[in-house]
């Protein structure tokens, strides 16, 4: 996905025919991949935007619930495509859905640069210490996790995968570090062909032999 560089908007537009927060989200989208959240200055999305300082903190009350809103919509566009609503599926097709799944996910990371930046600006701030980043990207994790555990309770509850004695969360946990590992390397230690074939490799490892009666 490319991010399109918006100069001067005309404000006096009808509000019914702009999506100001969106763009809005998408220029701030922009300034925090570029340059993080502490290095991202309001300036740039008044520039992009056309918008007034009063009417972007209008939207936002301010640039931290921005960068969250932010965060949290690139967030759950990569939940959308690994866990849709109302999943039904059949134990024996668990492996074929979650390799598929998990190829579209760096299809889409890996045509979205500024999706990736997002994501490693956030970890590297939380890396640095930053203690209000270590406990946002700690609660992310949090909620990621949880919605999945909630999803494969609510698919095996009767017999829940068994792989090595592991709990549906150990898994979980597993594998949400090996997609934080792709978001890092993806397009420069690793392209998308071999992501894709490393996420078969584990997928099918680990719960290859996860069957009804394993």
């Amino acid at each position: 996905m490319s991010v399109v560089m918006r100069g001067a908007v005309d404000t006096r537009e009808a509000p019914e025919a702009r999506d100001v927060r969106g763009e809005i989200m998408e220029a701030a989208r922009e300034g925090f991949a570029m340059k993080g959240y502490y290095g991202a200055s309001m300036g740039h999305i008044v520039e992009r935007t056309g918008l007034s300082k009063g009417a972007i903190y209008w939207y936002f009350p301010g640039k931290w619930e921005m960068y969250k809103a932010v965060i949290m919509e690139q967030t759950q566009s990569m939940i959308d495509v690994m866990m849709p609503e109302e999943l039904s599926l059949p134990r024996e097709e668990f492996v074929d859905y979650l390799i598929s799944r998990g190829e579209r996910l760096i299809d889409m990371l890996a045509e979205d640069t500024v999706s990736r930046l997002l994501f490693v600006q956030l970890m590297l701030d939380a890396m640095r210490g930053r203690e209000e980043m270590v406990e946002f990207a700690a609660s992310l994790r949090g909620s990621i996790t949880d919605d999945a555990v909630s999803m494969l309770d609510s698919l095996f509850p009767d017999e829940p995968l068994r792989v090595d004695s592991l709990s549906h969360r150990d898994l979980v946990s597993m594998f949400v570090s090996v997609l934080n590992g792709l978001i890092m390397n993806l397009e420069l230690m690793v392209s998308r062909d071999e992501a894709k074939k490393s996420w078969r490799f584990l997928v099918e490892r680990v719960f290859g032999g996860a069957g009804g009666d394993a």
